[in-house]
């Protein structure tokens, strides 16, 4: 039923046309009217009417006006015009207003009802005309999807030529074109919903297609090399948290390596199938012989890891080759030479020298950098020999890397610091944004900063605004709320509270100290 708001600012005819048609039986509603355009208003927001029946001649708020500024706000709602005035200059602004219906007064309630139908029925062709061109759009689009998908699922395949490729990709407004290529292949123990790969979607540059219900491919994107290897690791630890912290269902992911034509988007794919698929085959086989194996190991393990973390603090360089051999004998005997059980060996040293690290303070952006370089094969790793290679670039860089660090704090830290005086000003300044500025979670960036610094973060963020505020206020003449948001405050009450509570004075009373 179509709903129905009258304005007149004669009390006689609003009454008149109100009782003299059985709104119900003509299926409308009569859900309101009023005096004038003003009071109309937020009438017809509140009831959202189908049609509106106005009069042109009103005080306050004339129907013209009034019908021009519900064209703006809900240009849907259809709007008959009644009026006195037989004048060709009404007539003709009614039309600029796009007005569906201009009536003359007196109109019978026969009449009017006769127009209320046929706008009403009006109303039903353009809804039902919508709800085709939507169907279609819908069918349109799912079809240029399914196109889509076809094309980037070809596209990895190899099948396209560079030429053929952008040729097609340009017809189906796809942005392929770009320097550097990667593919991540991502599997899941249920369907994956596009909307729960948006960590990934809207952060970086990639086009991404479903292989089947449960497994999507991205291919990335990027204009430097370097730039997508460390997107790659960064995206790595965030593949790898989400599967520590879904045991029971665990997320299968691989990386290709990094390629820098587009032809090389099909041997990127197939590296990243060859590590996903590695890392199904650890996955299945874990919970029955791995976790027999690490446990038939565990004192091996255990032992292992005690000598690396004496070899750490108390080896050199020059020992680096024989240290190697001996932490790597046992996968040499048969029962241990599998490959799930050489990566998971791996993983355990990978943690340990994090671990280690972790707890000397050393971790800088470099050294963090080479270790997640070297990480990034050990999915590949399928021989001893390559194990052997493995761990001595990763203790030679963790030694180069101690040797060169002379930082009253962690470098990590360093840099922080650095950061924050440059940033302290501005109101978005956080946890979360530091912790991206130098590539480690928050929560642990939380705690290392705490440790290395002796105060928590916020502490440090509001000893360095509250100086600078202590500076504007004794050599400038701006106010308190200007001097608030210069050192990164939008609340000038909430940054006058803090002030008082941290040097004992109001803003007013350390200026007038001078």
């Amino acid at each position: 039923m179509k709903k129905i708001f009258l304005l007149d600012d004669e009390v006689q005819v609003r009454e008149g046309i109100k009782n003299s048609i059985n709104w119900k039986n003509e299926g409308f509603v009569y859900c309101g009217d009023a005096s004038d355009g003003e009071i109309a208003l937020p009438l017809v927001e509140k009831y959202q009417p189908d049609i509106v029946i106005t009069d042109i001649k009103m005080p306050f708020m004339d129907g013209l006006e009034f019908s021009r500024i519900l064209r703006e706000k809900m240009p849907a709602v259809k709007i008959i015009i009644l009026s006195g005035h037989d004048e060709f200059e009404y007539a003709r602004e009614a039309l600029r207003v796009q007005i569906t219906e201009y009536c003359l007064k007196p109109i019978s309630a026969i009449e009017l009802l006769k127009i209320l139908h046929k706008v009403s029925h009006q109303i039903d062709e353009e809804l039902l005309a919508q709800n085709q061109l939507t169907e279609l759009q819908h069918l349109a689009s799912q079809s240029k999807s399914i196109t889509q998908e076809t094309f980037l699922h070809d596209l990895c395949q190899g099948i396209y030529s560079p030429s053929e490729a952008i040729n097609k990709a340009t017809h189906l407004g796809i942005d392929l074109v770009s320097s550097y290529y990667y593919i991540l292949i991502i599997e899941a123990k249920e369907a994956i919903d596009i909307d729960s790969m948006n960590w990934i979607t809207d952060q970086y540059s990639c086009l991404h297609f479903k292989l089947n219900p449960k497994e999507m491919v991205f291919i990335m994107k990027g204009d430097s090399k370097s730039r997508l290897e460390h997107e790659a690791r960064v995206l790595r630890e965030k593949c790898l948290t989400i599967r520590e912290q879904n045991i029971e269902s665990p997320l299968i992911f691989g990386f290709g390596k990094v390629q820098s034509r587009m032809q090389g988007i099909a041997v990127s794919f197939l590296d990243a199938e060859e590590e996903k698929n590695y890392h199904k085959i650890i996955h299945k086989h874990k919970q029955v012989d791995n976790d027999k194996k690490v446990s038939a190991n565990h004192e091996v393990f255990l032992s292992n890891r005690n000598e690396l973390l004496e070899f750490l603090k108390n080896g050199d360089v020059d020992s680096i080759t024989d240290f190697s051999k001996r932490y790597t004998l046992f996968l040499q005997e048969a029962n241990n030479s599998a490959p799930f059980f050489i990566y998971y060996s791996l993983l355990d040293f990978t943690i340990s020298i994090k671990q280690y690290i972790k707890e000397m303070g050393m971790e800088n952006a470099e050294l963090l950098q080479g270790i997640n370089n070297i990480e990034m094969r050990a999915g590949w790793i399928r021989e001893y020999s390559e194990v052997d290679r493995y761990i001595t670039e990763m203790l030679l860089t963790v030694f180069k890397s101690a040797a060169q660090s002379k930082f009253p704090y962690n470098p990590v830290i360093q840099i922080a610091m650095e950061y924050i005086q440059s940033q302290f000003h501005d109101t978005q300044l956080s946890l979360q944004s530091i912790a991206n500025r130098v590539n480690v979670s928050p929560s642990y960036f939380s705690h290392m900063f705490s440790q290395e610094t002796g105060q928590t973060l916020v502490e440090y963020i509001t000893n360095i605004r509250m100086e600078h505020a202590k500076r504007l206020l004794k050599s400038t003449n701006e106010k308190t709320y200007e001097i608030a948001q210069k050192v990164g405050y939008n609340d000038s009450h909430y940054f006058c509270n803090l002030f008082k509570k941290l040097t004992g004075m109001t803003t007013r009373q350390f200026k007038l100290r001078g």
